[in-house]
């Protein structure tokens, strides 16, 4: 029920229920935290979720895990509190995942924080051993340009010229419907 809540943003109701559970002797497990989370996300409640996050282990005895992280990060990203979410991965229990980076990196992107952006795309790009992903080398060229810093676009893109970092090319669907009048 806490899942539906969430998908239509009734956060409060969200909470309530949980409130609802604990009144009738029932623990939230991880999978209801991540629903809790989700519903604050979507209905705007930043405080009611962090002091969540904050009661997760120490009240409730459920630690939190990478998609509560992620939650979390995302939480804080559309409120435009980056410089939370950003301390918050650097202080996680465990190395943070390339999805946590790509969330706040977007956030970084809708806010216009060009600094966050820059310093979180640099990052991205350095977390794995392997060969950075195009995508990642292009938010990261798509924020300089944002910023109108043409010269490091350009670096970007280049970079990816030189280590064979292709843009993966989008596609589109059409689908035709012919209304034969005969």
């Amino acid at each position: 029920m806490i899942t539906g809540l969430a998908i239509h943003g009734k956060g409060e109701q969200a909470l309530a229920l949980l409130y609802e559970m604990g009144a009738n002797g029932m623990k939230p497990n991880a999978a209801t935290f991540t629903s809790l989370f989700s519903a604050c996300c979507h209905a705007g409640l930043v405080q009611e979720g962090l002091g969540l996050f904050r009661n997760m282990s120490e009240e409730l005895g459920v630690m939190p895990n990478m998609q509560h992280y992620g939650c979390i990060v995302d939480l804080l990203g559309r409120a435009g509190r980056l410089k939370e979410a950003y301390d918050l991965i650097i202080g996680m229990p465990v190395r943070p995942d390339a999805m946590l980076w790509r969330s706040l990196l977007g956030a970084s992107k809708i806010h216009g924080d060009e600094a966050m952006g820059e310093k979180v795309g640099k990052l991205l790009l350095q977390l794995d051993d392997s060969t950075p992903w195009s995508e990642d080398c292009v938010a990261l060229s798509n924020v300089y340009a944002s910023a109108e810093r043409w010269n490091e676009v350009e670096t970007v893109r280049k970079e990816m010229r030189v280590k064979g970092i292709l843009n993966q090319a989008g596609c589109s669907s059409v689908q035709t419907v012919n209304f034969d009048a005969s």
